[in-house]
């Protein structure tokens, strides 16, 4: 039964979505992050991941029979690798007009200040949630960046256990320094998930 989410593009139910294809890309294509140059097979795993979860938290069928299944309100597309004026971005969900409810960029590495800055340039160009995801190998976290206004937003996914949290902001137009939280605002719990290292150099 479709609920009264349906079609409401909320941040909110965007980045729940986000974080369930997120977990589901790393326990069911685990073994994509041990292939050399993989960053296109993530994109697209991500982005079916992402268009199933996207139909659950809108509260919409699931069924494979269906002839809708797999269409998303407001005739949305999750595409791979378009431009957003002249800014790429590795998947992006939009209605290929103006309408941009979420952009994501992925990375191998921790972003510098003009990767940053690339993200609050996409929610200037209309993105309404833009994420960036840093997938560490040498870690055991992901670390996802949000533009938010005049602030980036830290996020880590653990990825053994699943779970998420914002623990630092920091102001990108002031030089004043990481605000640093001491809560955590957003908690979420997976499956487990296996041990693998990362690589998705092009």
């Amino acid at each position: 039964m479709e609920t009264e989410n349906k079609g409401r593009y909320s941040n909110i139910l965007l980045f729940d979505a986000f974080e369930s294809a997120l977990s589901y890309l790393l326990t069911e294509d685990s073994e994509l992050f041990e292939w050399h140059k993989a960053k296109i097979s993530i994109a697209h795993c991500f982005a079916s991941h992402l268009q199933r979860e996207l139909r659950k938290v809108l509260g919409l069928s699931l069924d494979p029979s269906s002839k809708s299944s797999l269409a998303l309100p407001q005739n949305m597309k999750v595409d791979i690798y378009p431009i957003v004026g002249t800014v790429p971005v590795d998947l992006l969900v939009h209605d290929r007009k103006e309408s941009r409810p979420l952009a994501v960029v992925f990375y191998n590495d921790y972003l510098n200040k003009s990767q940053m800055d690339r993200l609050r340039k996409l929610q200037g160009l209309g993105c309404s949630l833009v994420l960036a995801v840093a997938f560490l190998p040498q870690k055991d976290y992901i670390l996802i960046y949000r533009s938010n206004g005049p602030r980036i937003d830290y996020y880590h996914f653990n990825k053994q256990e699943g779970m998420s949290s914002l623990f630092m902001q920091k102001e990108m137009d002031h030089d004043s320094g990481d605000l640093q939280l001491s809560l955590g605002i957003k908690t979420r719990k997976s499956r487990k998930k296996k041990n693998h290292t990362i690589s998705t150099d092009q």
